[in-house]
């Protein structure tokens, strides 16, 4: 147990570190970041789908990576595609790849789950890129991408914590036995906390702000039930050993990828 947590902790002091420059080195430079951890999260995903083909292995990861591409085009006011030619490239180009490796009992199967890995992944990790070139209201110079992130790590460890000291009923036995509704009471609480404080400190602070903060680790534990959703359809305890003490990106990720777009139009359509 204490050999498990100081791993969580050496882990998250060297990532946060990692990121704190990665996020600041400039929009490409972290363009290209998120496109490696979507190309790493692909690779964890097609494990489990036990993807054998190179080729199949190319068409999921350049999808992914072409929606994140397509999103930094967007977020620094550059020529891009619109979402429509994106989605077309990407549904014909598994089609055609479907097409000539045909299985007739398994081919919406199979489509479908190659389809969802790319939105999922791609699609949902895209948004830590608008979030980090956003300009909005109060948000700007990163601030948004950091409110995600910080509010998405105090969930998880409100959530752990919590969990660890007073958890004792179990929130969800069938999918994930070990989260406990104390946990998540302490994950909501500790978020919210930190989300009024912040939106009082920076004088900015209303009841949408009030609604956000509640519902911003609502968002990130759903994500986090999600991926175990997914990690007991494909009988796996983690996506990964990538991160010592975490897991794989998925694992480190799987709230991110919920809470990411959830404040990104929050902020658009209500906060800004």
């Amino acid at each position: 147990m204490i050999v498990m947590l100081k791993k969580r902790v050496i882990s998250a002091i060297i990532g946060i570190l990692l990121l704190i420059f990665l996020v600041f080195s400039g929009s490409f430079p972290f363009f290209l970041t998120v496109s490696m951890i979507v190309g790493l999260a692909v690779r964890e995903y097609n494990r489990m789908l036990k993807i054998e083909s190179k080729i199949l292995k190319s068409i999921i990861t350049i999808s992914a990576v072409l929606i994140v591409f397509n999103v930094y085009l967007i977020s620094n006011n550059f020529n891009y595609l619109p979402s429509g030619i994106i989605f077309f490239i990407i549904i014909f180009s598994l089609y055609i790849y479907n097409l000539n490796n045909y299985q007739e009992e398994n081919f919406i199967n199979n489509i479908s789950h190659q389809l969802f890995s790319i939105i999922y992944i791609g699609g949902g990790l895209s948004f830590a890129v608008f979030l980090r070139d956003i300009n909005q209201g109060p948000f700007f110079t990163t601030s948004a991408l950091w409110l995600v992130l910080i509010a998405t790590w105090l969930t998880d460890s409100g959530a752990y914590f919590a969990g660890k000291k007073f958890g004792k009923t179990p929130m969800a036995p069938i999918i994930s036995p070990n989260k406990t509704v104390a946990g998540a009471v302490g994950g909501v609480l500790t978020t919210a906390l930190f989300i009024i404080v912040t939106a009082v400190f920076l004088n900015v602070f209303n009841i949408y702000y009030l609604i956000f903060a509640f519902t911003f680790p609502i968002i990130a534990i759903m994500g986090d039930l999600f991926e175990s959703c997914i990690k007991r359809n494909f009988d796996v305890k983690d996506t990964g050993t990538i991160i010592p003490g975490h897991g794989g990106i998925l694992d480190r990720f799987d709230s991110f990828i919920f809470t990411a777009p959830f404040t990104y139009y929050f902020i658009i359509l209500l906060l800004g």
